[in-house]
């Protein structure tokens, strides 16, 4: 480059591949963040307003695990420490009416976990060994061997209906919020693969103790207010306008690259005009999952047998007890995946929860207030036909698209979102680096 000036950038998108890639360029670059809504955090915040008497309400109850690596790497760059923002524990399946293992041991990974499900509760031998060697077969699997659905690959295997529905079929709802008929095996497989094969510590469970907002989002724009960046909350804009030079206009403004980091539905409506028919097909194909979320507060403490306790014949597919994370004893969070196929009411989904809980705590007394949050498009499925998605023509117009549902070997989590942004941010900069205009160019430019 010559004589050139920090490169500006816009990121369009403040959930958390945007806020990723901003923090990631902040240090090297003038940075303009643009949010359509008045909060940032996209699909992993806290609501706004009345808590109605809870600790606080996020729009959906994320749980983490200890392989999320980039994700502890941005919180540690923020100045978020672990320990403030999740309880870290030692893997520990619990499904209420059936099949319970934890890896509290002190063997060395994947040893932990053998040996954990070998001493599995309320599980004869011969399926205990049925799921090791299972879960053996998944993480030997190549990557470049033909994807196909969950379902499938359990069916081939023979794998017994009680595995599926106490381990498999909750498995992939909570990983991939997909079900198991259209869930991608590759997904499944790179997801395990990464939280067993690794270090020990990576099969842990971390349990948010703090709401999201307060864990990265306020975090992350205080970091991006430190470095002079400009933040536009509350500010739809138009559609990009790659320039002959190859600037980017965002609503009458230059800049030198656009990181679109929005989710596809929103994207799609602010690609070019000119953009490939076959790219705003891949955008307007993208299917999508609901997760509902629904808090519950009872007028006395709730005990559940795990922190994290799972159902297998009941409307909720996880109970989270919130005073095993140093909340109030008498909140609980509980988890619904795929819920679309519910067409539940507030009312209808208050009252079906609950009576799950009443499952495990008869005695218990109708709820002093309760929470629905139904988030209808919370993931990007994570199916075996997932669209394909060419980003080369609009990185080519300095326009970089980051977000979950890129991620070419994750399913729609916070680490994908992560991991996207930064990787994003860091391919935008060596790019511009390399072929930005110089300083007189620019102003020649903008002359014009």
């Amino acid at each position: 480059m010559n004589h050139i000036s920090r490169p500006k950038i816009a990121v369009i998108g403040a959930g958390w591949a945007g806020l990723s890639a901003a923090v990631t360029l902040a240090e090297h670059a003038d940075i303009s963040l643009f949010e359509a809504g008045r909060q940032a955090g996209g699909r992993a915040r806290t609501l706004t307003g009345d808590q109605h008497g809870f600790s606080f309400l996020d729009n959906g109850q994320h749980i983490l695990i200890g392989a999320y690596r980039s994700t502890l790497a941005l919180l540690q760059k923020i100045g978020v420490r672990e320990t403030d923002a999740f309880l870290r524990q030692p893997l520990q399946w619990h499904i209420a009416d059936g099949l319970q293992f934890q890896t509290a041991s002190p063997l060395p990974k994947p040893w932990h976990i053998l040996s954990g499900i070998l001493r599995a509760k309320n599980t004869p031998l011969r399926l205990k060994l049925k799921l090791l060697v299972d879960m053996h077969a998944l993480q030997r699997r190549r990557s470049d061997q033909a994807d196909t659905s969950v379902a499938h690959w359990l069916a081939q295997r023979r794998t017994p209906r009680l595995l599926i529905s106490q381990f498999w079929q909750p498995l992939v709802l909570g990983a991939l919020n997909t079900p198991l008929h259209t869930a991608s095996l590759r997904l499944l497989a790179r997801v395990l693969q990464d939280s067993i094969n690794a270090a020990k510590s990576d099969s842990d469970y971390l349990l948010p103790k703090q709401d999201l907002s307060s864990i990265a989002v306020r975090p992350s724009l205080n970091y991006l207010k430190r470095y002079g960046c400009c933040i536009h909350l509350a500010t739809r804009v138009a559609k990009l306008e790659p320039q002959a030079n190859g600037t980017v206009g965002v609503d009458g403004r230059i800049f030198d690259a656009v990181i679109l980091a929005t989710a596809p539905y929103h994207a799609a409506a602010l690609l070019p005009s000119d953009t490939p028919p076959e790219i705003q097909t891949a955008y307007a194909q993208t299917a999508y999952h609901a997760i509902t979320t629904v808090y519950l507060r009872y007028p006395q403490a709730v005990k559940l047998p795990a922190a994290m306790t799972g159902l297998t014949d009941g409307t909720a597919h996880w109970l989270i007890e919130r005073g095993a994370l140093g909340l109030p004893p008498n909140e609980i969070a509980a988890v619904i995946s795929v819920s679309e196929q519910y067409p539940f009411s507030r009312q209808e989904w208050a009252q079906k929860v609950h009576a799950d809980i009443q499952r495990l705590f008869p005695h218990i007394g109708e709820p002093q207030a309760v929470q629905v949050i139904t988030e209808k498009r919370a993931t990007a499925a994570a199916s075996v036909h997932r669209p394909n998605y060419d980003t080369a023509w609009l990185k080519h117009r300095n326009i970089y698209p980051a977000g979950d549902y890129l991620h070419p070997y994750y399913p729609a989590t916070l680490e994908a979102a992560v991991q996207s942004g930064m990787r994003t941010a860091e391919l935008c900069l060596n790019d511009l680096y390399n072929t930005m205009p110089s300083e007189n160019e620019r102003s020649e430019f903008l002359r014009s």
